[in-house]
């Protein structure tokens, strides 16, 4: 985020944290004045419920604009009303009302929301800087994609090679000769670092000194447990030894970075009635880089959950007439919703309630106040998780690629624009060429990491807003929006240049694979199965005319 942005921020939670303050400040006068007629007996039912939902938000919001005193007071007030809720069987409950609320709204208990007042006017409690930090570092989803990586090894002619071989994967490089030269280099943003080990285990180098989140992977000549457990001591994410499998390397790296990435996204609706907890939430979560989506009325939350799909959704316990935990439920009628994570934001403590709230379609429950450094660590874990589960239905699980059938939604999806603005865009087939070969002479395993390698390959050449799936074995598709034939061409025959120089090790031997590419304008067709059809014709042409390259369909 920007220092501009930054700025914009906090200038609006400054504003948030005065609205607070006067709506605060008009909430507490008409308390008091509707216990002072309690107290003198003439409050009815629905005094008492005005005067707990009063306090009630008054304990889940006043914490999170850092009037820590003040929502804690208001909490204990809460509890002491909640006695009126609670009677014996059979007692009637409009006559013990009546009759039990003058003794509770008693003078100290007017003299403790007077009190109130005393504590709105007191500074709000400073906020933990160290956590707040970590906002302003930049964050994976605010950077475009490089896939950077800094290589530290005093053997130039060594790290010239790696470097090399890991550009061939689609990785940028950077190389430094010490840790000091490294610390010293400016990188906007590192992808991973590789290191040689020696140095490292020598000087008890604390990894996270270099490149801020990067991860750290070491390589050594010799491997043992003792180095081992000592470079993860030390705050290594991976270890590998001579003579380094470049292909594993480049799929680990490529691992860890997207680790990274879904660790720091993720897409949030939060659904509460209050207007300014409403936008302190989203603020905190928008200024972590989250995308979030506001929903003030929750009678509207079916269109805005088609139209937004969140990874997640944090839903106040009460909101006026709605209830949270009957809008969950309802939620669940929707097959399509079953397994969406419903996560609770409530002042509620009481652990029987939180379940019982859970029972009824929650999955989570954050109890308020919850500081903004929580509430982001606290979502962007949730996030993760929603969107690891989602992979298992969404993603091939070798690749992380999508699915057959979810690839070709996307392509259709593409087909219907390109048709609709008359755009122009391109779907493309791509096979391994002999690749039974592959798995006969150097096993299944190795099969695998060649597979990987062409789907790391892809999603650096390729771009994000581009559609690429695994079809099925070898064979992969992929659809580019918003893209002229002559410009795919491009680009695909360049994936399959560098891909065939890739050198990958099995039995003990070096091999290397190529890539055929069938390729098909998808506007020219009346649906995207069609365009695929083509695309996949333009395939079998490009086999039988020698593989290793591009064939469009009509090309001679």
């Amino acid at each position: 985020m920007s220092d501009e942005k930054q700025s914009e921020v906090a200038q609006k939670l400054e504003l948030l944290k005065q609205r607070f303050r006067e709506k605060a400040s008009a909430d507490i006068e008409q308390l008091q004045v509707t216990v002072e007629q309690i107290g003198n007996g003439a409050g009815v039912e629905g005094d008492i419920a005005s005067v707990y939902q009063s306090l009630h938000r008054l304990a889940g919001s006043a914490g999170t604009f850092g009037y820590t005193s003040l929502g804690e007071e208001a909490r204990q007030l809460e509890l002491t009303l909640k006695q009126l809720a609670e009677g014996s069987p059979g007692r009637s409950e409009a006559a013990r009302i009546v009759r039990d609320a003058p003794r509770l709204l008693n003078a100290e208990f007017l003299s403790r929301v007077i009190g109130l007042k005393l504590l709105l006017q007191q500074d709000p409690a400073q906020r933990d800087k160290s956590a707040d930090d970590s906002f302003y570092r930049p964050r994976v989803s605010e950077i475009a994609r490089k896939s950077v990586v800094q290589i530290v090894d005093s053997d130039a002619s060594r790290a010239a090679t790696l470097a090399s071989d890991l550009e061939l994967h689609g990785f940028q490089t950077i190389v430094s000769a010490s840790p000091g030269e490294a610390e010293q280099q400016s990188v906007a943003y590192l992808s991973a670092i590789v290191v040689r080990a020696t140095p490292v285990i020598r000087d008890n180098w604390k990894l996270e000194t270099l490149g801020g989140k990067a991860p750290v992977i070491c390589i050594s000549s010799r491997d043992s447990f003792a180095k081992r457990y000592q470079l993860a001591e030390l705050g290594a994410s991976g270890f590998f030894y001579d003579p380094v499998d470049v292909p594993v390397l480049a799929d680990y790296i490529e691992r860890l970075i997207t680790e990274r990435e879904e660790g720091e996204s993720g897409r949030v609706m939060i659904i509460d009635d209050d207007p300014e907890l409403l936008e302190h939430y989203s603020l905190v979560l928008e200024r972590g880089g989250l995308e979030v989506f506001r929903v003030n009325d929750p009678s509207k939350v079916l269109m805005s959950l088609s139209e937004f799909r969140p990874d997640i959704v944090l839903m106040d316990i009460q909101m006026g007439r709605f209830n949270g935990p009957t809008l969950a439920q309802m939620l669940r009628f929707d097959q399509e919703w079953l397994g969406l994570p419903i996560i609770y934001l409530s002042s509620e403590e009481d652990k029987e309630f939180q379940l019982e709230a859970m029972s009824q379609g929650g999955d989570d429950f954050l109890t308020k106040p919850v500081s903004d450094a929580f509430l982001l660590r606290a979502v962007l874990v949730r996030c993760e998780r929603a969107r690891q589960l989602d992979k298992l239905a969404s993603r091939d699980s070798l690749t992380g690629l999508l699915k057959h059938s979810l690839a070709k939604s996307e392509v259709q999806k593409i087909h219907a624009r390109s048709r609709r603005a008359k755009h122009e865009s391109v779907v493309a087939m791509l096979d391994l060429d002999h690749f039974k070969q592959v798995n006969d002479q150097y096993g299944h395993r190795t099969g695998d990491l060649v597979i990987k390698g062409l789907a790391n390959l892809l999603r650096h050449r390729l771009r994000d807003s581009d559609v690429i799936g695994r079809y099925g074995g070898e064979e992969f598709i992929a659809a580019l929006p918003d893209c002229s034939v002559s410009d795919a061409r491009a680009v695909l025959q360049s994936v399959c240049d560098q891909f065939s120089r890739i050198v990958f090790t099995g039995a003990d031997r070096e091999f290397t694979v190529t890539l055929s590419v069938g390729m098909a304008p998808l506007s020219l067709f009346p649906t995207s199965d069609d365009a695929i059809e083509a695309a996949d014709q333009a395939l079998y042409q490009r086999k039988r005319s020698g593989r290793n390259g591009v064939t469009v369909q009509g090309d001679p």
